[in-house]
């Protein structure tokens, strides 16, 4: 299981140097001031401990050489003075760096979000995208989200640096052993850490995979939806006993963790306590041969002190850096996701929209991911410019597959769907996407006015009066006009309470409004009406009819009774158009579509009786 997770989670290596390249392509587009006050922290933060180092060695020199109170003081003053100026504006670029990492969060935000809404729906279908877009929205979600400690490191990281070559060069004047033996203390921890990262690194998914979870039944617990389910089969203890059960999983993957970062922190302390132990000893050494004075003492001890911290800093920093970089690594794999459909150029003419055209299937098969055998297989079908067709069959039959083949959501495993005569895959697919209105079974609405819910567009660039003409056919203009402020109400509770909340009957209205308003030459109607009850439905149908007299359309359903209004009625079973015809011609077969609509009429009979 968890090597599944690991292959499903698995990004590219892009290298730490080509995702901090890639960091700061994103900033210099987006904030360009970002870089420029973190070089301003770099060299505010460098300055202040070299000051902290050097002032208590100017002011013990000053007294033992006996210079006097007033030049003392001038010297205190004057550092202590430009080490205020520096702790203030310390804070000041901490303040202004903090707001543009806040605006480069939401910068990678809407990346991540664009990639999501604009990647081909089937990568949407795969294990593999989905796992990698709830990474990468993890990696930019909240005010410290890891993209954005990059900068913070990325500090850091250049403020050792600077630091570790001053203190360098001050050291080398002292003892090149010392030097030497400094940075072999500081390599074994820097090693020792690096196997934290490396388990970190291998260990990962199996995180990811209890997280995705707890906040899925998480999200569950509390969505309006499920109160229903919940309340009445007693689902809160077994729900309950899911959520324990991965958070022991995710306590017990944290528990590892915790055991190696502690292990290493102990060895962490031995080897500072070894370092200061030396670093004394040779000092001391050095002030009782009258090798260096007083004041060198304390300066040199607090250069090594600083050398150490900024050697360990930059090798901690880098493993920061490290660990990041899987993230970085994870959020690029996403955003990089090949698409395959053609959007950037791609055959495409107005005149395609002018009026629907002949839309055909050609021996199309498709098999989803995993699957042992097609959904579809050798189908082939052609649905008349203006005509009317209904799909029908049990659940599972493959009418929800051909609906996202010929929309142009997915692409058929072999063989062809054309509009037109042409292969959809020529075609620019947001073009495509325009030929359709459609009204799914799982459908969305955002808890905005009905006005902008039938438009979906900004505010301003809405036709009030095609959205009223929509409304009144789909037959929801007297509900709004009802309503205080008409089609100015907003839909729903979930963001105001006093929206306004509809029956089914009323919500399939408006998706219907919605539809008209797009103006589209196809509809399809994939079973948004599976939660009515048949009469409402066939009411509804006879409705889309209508009003959809000069479209093609084509109506999905299992109940055989709804769409007996269609030109024509196609069969599927086993991925195969099995019969077709109209209502009276296929009962009057006899055949398979008789037998399921003699069943289902069965139960309303004995149900009606």
């Amino acid at each position: 299981m968890k090597e599944k997770e690991n292959d499903m989670l698995q990004a590219k290596r892009y290298g730490l140097f080509g995702n901090l390249c890639f960091i700061a392509r994103q900033t210099i587009n987006s904030y360009p001031h970002l870089l420029l006050l973190c070089a301003f922290t770099v060299i505010v933060n460098t300055v202040i401990p070299v000051i902290t180092t050097f002032l208590p060695k100017v002011v013990i020199e000053s007294i033992t050489l006996e210079k006097g109170i007033k030049e003392t003081l001038f010297v205190t003053v004057v550092m202590t003075s430009i080490l205020a100026l520096c702790l203030g504006g310390k804070k000041f670029f901490e303040k202004l760096v903090f707001f543009h990492k806040l605006r480069m969060n939401t910068h990678y935000t809407e990346l991540v979000a664009r990639k999501g809404m604009t990647a081909d729906y089937c990568n949407q279908e795969t294990e593999r995208f989905r796992k990698l877009q709830t990474e990468s929205v993890a990696s930019c979600d909240g005010n410290f989200s890891p993209v954005t400690q990059v900068y913070d490191i990325g500090n850091a990281l250049c403020t050792s640096m600077l630091g570790f070559f001053l203190y360098f060069g001050i050291l080398l004047r002292l003892n090149v052993d010392l030097v030497l033996f400094l940075v072999l203390i500081t390599v074994v921890s820097y090693l020792l850490n690096k196997r934290v990262t490396r388990w970190l690194e291998n260990h990962q998914a199996e995180k990811v995979g209890y997280q995705q979870k707890t906040g899925y039944l998480t999200q569950v617990s509390g969505d309006f939806k499920s109160a229903k389910d919940i309340r009445l089969y007693r689902m809160i203890k077994w729900l309950g006993d899911v959520y324990q059960k991965n958070i022991k999983g995710l306590s017990g993957w944290y528990g590892r963790y915790t055991k190696k970062v502690f292990g290493v922190a102990l060895c962490d302390g031995g080897l500072s306590i070894l370092r200061e132990a030396v670093a004394y000893t040779y000092l001391l050494y050095l002030v009782f041969l009258r090798e260096i004075s007083v004041a060198d003492f304390v300066l040199f001890f607090g250069v090594i002190t600083g050398f150490s911290a900024w050697l360990s800093g930059m090798f901690g920093q880098v493993t920061s850096l490290q660990r990041i970089s899987m993230t970085v690594n994870i959020l690029r794999t996403f955003l990089e996701y090949p698409d395959d459909y053609l959007r950037e150029g791609g055959l495409w003419t107005e005149g395609l929209r002018t009026g629907p055209k002949e839309i055909s299937f050609s021996d199309v098969s498709y098999r989803y991911e995993g699957a042992e055998q097609d959904t579809l297989s050798g189908f082939n079908l052609t649905i008349a410019p203006k005509e009317h067709l209904a799909v029908v069959g049990l659940n599972g039959a493959g009418k929800t597959t051909m609906v996202k083949l010929l929309c142009g959501l997915t692409d058929p495993t072999e063989g062809m769907v054309c509009y037109d005569g042409i292969d959809v895959r020529e075609y620019n697919r947001d073009k495509y996407y325009e030929l359709f209105s459609a009204v799914f079974q799982q459908f969305s609405l955002l808890p905005v006015t009905f006005a902008e819910a039938v438009a979906e567009e900004e505010v301003s660039l809405i036709n009030r009066e095609r959205v009223e003409a929509c409304l009144k056919k789909a037959g929801l203009w007297e509900k709004l006009v009802s309503l205080e402020k008409g089609m100015d109400s907003e839909y729903g509770k979930a963001v105001n309470d006093e929206g306004t909340e509809l029956s089914g009957g009323q919500i399939q209205k408006l998706l219907l409004a919605r539809a008209l308003y797009r103006s589209a030459p196809i509809m399809v109607l994939d079973e948004p009406t599976a939660a009515l009850d048949p009469i409402a439905e066939s009411q509804l149908y006879e409705t889309y009819n209508e009003v959809m007299k000069d479209c093609s359309a084509v109506f999905i359903s299992h109940r055989l009774a709804s769409t007996r209004f269609c030109d024509r009625i196609v069969l599927i079973e086993g991925g195969k158009i099995v019969e077709e015809g109209t209502h009276a011609e296929l009962l009057a077969k006899q055949g398979r579509y008789y037998e399921l609509y003699e069943t289902q009429a069965k139960y309303y009979r004995e149900n009606a009786s």
